[in-house]
């Protein structure tokens, strides 16, 4: 996408967009894996720290990133598969920012029901198996969280303060963005959301996760100060000259 702003070309081969097509999705779903993975860190961390290091070892560290990856490749194969041996005629544009796979299927002829129906079990399978692992992750961490003291449950707020912002905005961008495709009152070229999901998400995760480094944290706390002070100075300088 942002290839195709700067170079401002608009076409893209059938082997590329299916490829892009793939890899969306296929990176997309592994985020919400990883977020999941994450969430069973954040369990382990607050619920039972003693024995963290002897839980999460490196063998369990690479089983969840293999997982994740797996899980992500696994779950778009069948609604791509089923997509590229489609039949198609007529027009030849995709109405949206890239090969998304809802507005490449309305340019296939004949019925679609099936890839519908593929592509909503396995749309529903990608957010629901991870929707429901972070879900009770933090359903056991919150009973976990009721029998500290003050100042731990500040302490394991912080720890999941930034995973659980991540959280609600991949998910809630990403449920918007699906369920817009499905509403009468909204068509395939209503993609502004879909942008937001695709380009806004991943630019705000570094920036969401950095809010608990020390360095950044006092970066932008002497931005403030020094924006602070340059007004200050200006509303003087509009009293003197007033």
């Amino acid at each position: 996408m942002l290839a195709g702003f700067l170079s401002d070309v608009s076409i893209i081969s059938v082997p590329g967009c299916f490829l892009q097509m793939f890899f969306f999705i296929q990176l997309s779903i592994t985020v919400t894996a990883i977020l999941a993975a994450m969430g069973y860190d954040r369990y382990v961390a607050i619920c039972h720290p003693l024995h963290y290091t002897s839980i999460m070892t490196r063998r369990v560290q690479l089983l969840l990133i293999v997982g994740a990856w797996g899980f992500g490749i696994f779950c778009p194969l069948p609604s791509t598969i089923i997509a590229i041996q489609r039949p198609y005629c007529g027009s030849n544009v995709v109405k949206h920012g890239w090969c998304d796979m809802s507005s490449v299927r309305q340019l296939a002829c004949g019925h679609i029901l099936l890839d519908n129906i593929v592509s909503l079990c396995f749309a529903t399978l990608s957010l629901l198996i991870p929707g429901l692992l972070i879900l009770t992750s933090y359903i056991l961490i919150g009973i976990s969280i009721l029998r500290m003291g003050v100042s731990q449950r500040l302490k394991a707020f912080r720890t999941c303060a930034a995973h659980l912002t991540v959280v609600s905005i991949s998910f809630g961008s990403a449920a918007f963005v699906y369920i817009s495709y499905r509403v009468g009152n909204f068509s395939t070229e209503f993609n502004q959301a879909a942008v937001l999901y695709a380009a806004l998400t991943p630019f705000l995760n570094p920036v969401i996760y950095s809010l608990r480094n020390k360095e950044l944290q006092e970066s932008m706390r002497r931005t403030l100060v020094r924006f602070r002070s340059a007004t200050v100075s200006a509303k003087k300088n509009v009293n003197t000259v007033s």
